[in-house]
């Protein structure tokens, strides 16, 4: 390894030098903002007439043909490219300096190869680089960043109170750090110094880092290989945040854990050394469980039965229990399991958030109850008895969910779930599929009353204070404007001749309209929402609640034992509720001393474990805490206040 300082204009006028950006690198992505910093640094240096310190440049040093150096960027070619931009405006604003520029700074007058040019970005910038370089940006008309931060450039140096010249001049103050690195296995791994150059995680994505450590140890045509047979192919499957999200997902289901979105390239990287991969067996698993993403996101997976109830899912936004499906969908493929067998599962997990939603319960414990699901060797076979009984605490009964439909403003409530329930409703009446997005909910009192309603209905306003979002005062249409704040007699001519059979129904049945009205038809629908979102209640009659359980899990404990709390990926051994409250309040409060005044806010938990100490524990910190509880206040306690640290979904514990 060889670093140093040097000046811009030395390191870039090397003869037969072509500095490679490797395919797996990001495009170029600066926009005016970076731009703007980087040509105020350079009228700094005009008028200062000082060096300027404009970073480090990173690279693997190899020698190409005709004993031309390469050199492939590991660490700022988002910059390098912005300076050649920067020149390449200078070049062509003064006249002067034209020449110079372009034969020392820009291209390779002697080598032929990268079309004497002497930066080399990766495909997605090249033509558009190409373009600029050689004056034909009349035949480019493709929206790039490269062209728009050239042109960017330009018109800043026209309009800049120094000369072009001045700013040229000024240009041999650019002062850089370079780091130059071989594939000598003797040498510094370019990989660990990319990764301590970019630990802050600020500059890349995970998956940027991912798709890095995969490709950057490999050689150029390796590289270009399998960037092209795999990465490329996954790129058009995600943007930036749903790639990240994909590979926490794969890993949840693969290491049986909770992966933090801070905490995914670290942990990829403890996965591929721990399964002993190379890195074409791990892109070829990563394209695979790509393809199910893909599936699960456009609810296309081949399963005609099964798409429905995704769609159901992913309208819920219930992405969280993806890992799940990569898992079934991966054994299905196998033939491990059934496609009968996915379905099942599938719609106990449809009715199971359905109904979970619209009683407003938490649904903070379903990532480690996700992570359960995805120990295969707990289900010992039998996925749809495994999933029933971690389901069997927290699944609401039939009663609680007809009386959530009957008092939630289920037309509030977030996730379209009104949408949604009036969707699955009307496609059980045809059988047919709804366009979801295009679908309206029409309030049938509306929200808005006018007088008529209330001159035709007397206590209009407060039928819809009480009712107005609930499922019975709610239908589809696709005449919500047209229809407004029509009295109801009105409203029912158009309700008659609706393409829509939910609401052809109210026509047919409902002479007139009143809370009588609405109150009938939520307990209608909210009978057929039950035989919609069944509840498997065969199997869930005398339920072992032995093992792991989230703490928002609302279960009876009286008479079990903890053996362990687990707090993100750490395990603590118990065999008291008392010490298990002891030992998570130890924890928080080394997690973030502070949590102990949010605990002391309120004024329950202030009262209970501060306030009257009849068996008192002094903590590490010198705290005392009461820990005279039940087993059910003490998981109780620990439940609330892992909400108010925002871990609740971190927290779980094990009993026997």
């Amino acid at each position: 390894m060889k670093a140093d300082s040097i000046h811009l204009f030395d390191f870039l006028e090397n003869g037969k030098t072509i500095f490679e950006i490797p395919v797996f690198q990001r495009n170029y992505e600066w926009d005016e903002q970076q731009c703007s910093q980087l040509f105020k640094d350079l009228t700094i240096a005009a008028e200062d007439d000082q060096d300027h310190f404009i970073g480090a440049m990173v690279y693997v040093a190899e020698t190409g043909r005709k004993l031309s150096h390469i050199y492939r960027i590991i660490d700022g070619q988002q910059r390098l490219m912005s300076l050649m931009l920067l020149l390449k405006s200078l070049a062509d604003v003064n006249d002067q300096v034209r020449a110079e520029i372009q034969e020392q700074y820009l291209t390779n007058k002697y080598l032929e190869e990268n079309n004497h040019l002497k930066l080399k970005p990766v495909a997605h910038d090249m033509e558009a680089f190409e373009a600029v370089m050689n004056d034909r940006l009349d035949q480019y008309n493709e929206p790039s960043k490269v062209v728009k931060n050239y042109q960017y450039f330009k018109k800043r140096i026209q309009q800049s109170e120094f000369s072009s010249m001045e700013l040229y001049e000024a240009l041999n103050h650019f002062n850089m750090v370079y780091i130059e690195l071989t594939n000598d296995v003797q040498d510094e791994n370019p990989q660990v110094i990319f990764e301590s150059l970019n630990s802050t995680g600020v500059s890349l994505s995970a998956s940027d880092l991912v798709r890095n450590f995969l490709l950057m140890k490999l050689d150029s045509d390796k590289q270009s290989r399998l960037y092209q047979e795999y990465w490329v192919k996954m790129e058009r499957i995600f943007t930036t945040n749903t790639f990240a999200d994909f590979i926490r997902f794969y890993l949840t289901m693969k290491m049986h854990k909770m992966i933090n979105k801070t905490k995914i390239y670290p942990l990829y990287k403890e996965f591929y050394h721990g399964q002993g991969l190379d890195s074409e067996e791990a892109l070829a698993d990563l394209y695979r469980f790509a393809i199910f993403y893909d599936q699960l996101i456009h609810a296309e997976t081949g399963i005609q039965e099964l798409n429905p109830i995704l769609r159901h899912i992913n309208a819920m936004d219930s992405r969280v229990v993806y890992p799940y499906f990569f898992m079934m969908l991966e054994m299905t493929s196998t033939g491990e399991v059934s496609q009968d067998d996915v379905i099942e599962v599938a719609q106990i997990m449809e009715s199971y958030l359905f109904r979970l939603k619209v009683c407003q319960l938490p649904t903070n414990g379903l990532n480690r109850m996700v992570i359960a699901l995805c120990d295969k060797a707990k289900a010992v076979g039998d996925y749809r008895a495994r999933l029933v009984s971690l389901l069997n605490a927290s699944f609401p009964d039939d009663k609680k969910f007809a009386d959530s439909l009957m008092n939630v403003n289920l037309y509030s409530l977030r996730n379209n779930l009104a949408k949604l329930a009036l969707v699955v409703l009307e496609e059980s009446r045809t059988k047919e599929t709804i366009d979801f997005d295009d679908a309206q909910v029409e309030h049938i009192m509306p929200q808005r009353l006018n007088n008529d309603w209330r001159i035709e209905l007397p206590n209009a306003n407060r039928i819809n204070e009480e009712m107005g979002g609930v499922i019975g005062n709610l239908t589809l249409t696709k005449y919500n404007q047209e229809m407004g704040n029509k009295v109801y007699s009105e409203k029912k001519e158009v309700y008659q001749t609706s393409n829509v059979s939910l609401t052809r129904e109210i026509a047919a049945e409902y002479p007139t309209w009143n809370k009588e009205s609405i109150v009938k038809r939520t307990e209608q629908l909210a009978q057929e929402l039950i035989s919609i979102f069944p509840r498997p209640v065969d199997t869930l009659q005398v339920e072992d609640i032995s093992g792991e359980h989230t703490i928002t899990e609302s279960i009876d404990i009286t008479g079990k034992k903890p053996t362990r709390l687990t707090i993100s990926d750490e395990d603590i051994s118990l065999d008291s509720w008392r010490k298990m409250l002891i030992s998570f309040m130890e924890y928080i409060w080394q997690l973030d001393s502070r949590n102990y005044e949010k605990i002391k806010g309120d004024s329950s938990l202030n009262k209970m474990l501060f306030a009257s100490q009849r068996v008192p524990e002094i903590l590490d910190n010198g705290t005392s805490i009461e820990t005279n509880f039940s087993a059910n206040v003490v998981l109780a306690l620990i439940s609330k206040i892992a909400e108010i640290c925002d871990i609740a979904d971190e927290v779980s514990y094990t009993i026997k």
